[in-house]
């Protein structure tokens, strides 16, 4: 969690919005000021834009962002308990994301809070022409010391003509920022991967369950006709709507003359109603013709 003591003041984020589209800064993005795209595209618009600013030089760039050449501290105490003074930040200045930017006079930073759900940034950025990383605890009146003696005492004038320019009517004071998570860290696409395969197989199981029960009642009917083949050809369960059996021959009508059922011999169905009626009919009429022909020959 970096927290920065700076002198500076409170640029408003539609102002900041205004600056990167009159600009034309496409890959700039206005609520996110300390990334390190976006924050190289505005400082390097204001060395374009605003000639009044000092130029650093590539030596002094240089030597500010390197740690080893830095005048080490001197008057080192004999015990840890009589050290009081604070010890340099173990993030080096070239990869501090405020700090870093040794050739620009200007540094940005914002406050940022990882938890804040309701709004994607604070309604305001910090322009600042000093800045300490606060690691441990930082001497207010310190740094306001150095920063006086660096400016001569009546401070930037071209940092007052800055302000008037970005933001008119702004106070320039102390701040302290907190920047809860300076790089703003998204999940690694071996996560998201992992999520979407995992979502991508559940849509798939729960496509597959109503095809799977269709695909077992379907072969219901199959195997039970396969089965049933030995019976006779009444008890066979019905085809189903998609088979075609018109190469089929029906079962012939089974013949009433043949042997009694039981035998073997032809079908055990009994003769309609009207085959019974007919065969009665006919023996009355014989039995009558063959009482009529004994009468005479008595």
């Amino acid at each position: 969690m970096p927290t920065y003591l700076c002198h500076g003041f409170r640029w408003h984020r539609r102002d900041l919005r205004i600056f990167v589209i009159i600009n034309d800064l496409e890959d700039a993005a206005p609520d996110w000021v300390v990334g390190e795209t976006t924050a190289t595209l505005i400082l390097d618009q204001f060395t374009k834009t605003f000639d009044f600013l000092p130029k650093i030089s590539d030596q002094e760039a240089e030597a500010a962002s390197d740690p080893k050449l830095t005048a080490r501290r001197t008057n080192l105490a004999q015990h840890h308990d009589d050290d009081f003074a604070h010890p340099p930040s173990r993030v080096p200045i070239a990869q501090d994301p405020v700090l870093q930017y040794t050739w620009s006079p200007v540094k940005l930073l914002e406050e940022y809070d990882p938890d804040e759900t309701v709004s994607p940034a604070r309604p305001y950025a910090y322009v600042a022409d000093h800045v300490v990383r606060v690691d441990l605890g930082a001497d207010v009146l310190a740094e306001m010391a150095a920063y006086k003696k660096a400016s001569g005492g009546g401070g930037n004038a071209w940092f007052a003509k800055l302000r008037d320019t970005l933001q008119n009517g702004a106070d320039i004071g102390w701040h302290v920022v907190v920047c809860g998570d300076a790089e703003r860290d998204y999940p690694d696409d071996e996560t998201e991967t992992g999520s979407e395969s995992q979502d991508l197989r559940l849509r798939r199981e729960e496509t597959q369950r109503p095809a799977t029960t269709a695909t077992t009642q379907s072969t219901q009917p199959e195997s039970f006709t396969t089965t049933s083949s030995t019976r006779p050809s009444q008890d066979q369960a019905k085809p189903g709507a998609g088979q075609d059996y018109s190469h089929m021959k029906p079962p012939p009508i089974p013949d009433d003359e043949k042997g009694p059922p039981g035998d073997g011999q032809g079908h055990s169905r009994k003769p309609s109603l009207r085959h019974r009626l007919s065969k009665a009919g006919l023996r009355r009429l014989f039995s009558k013709k063959d009482g009529q022909a004994q009468d005479p020959a008595r």
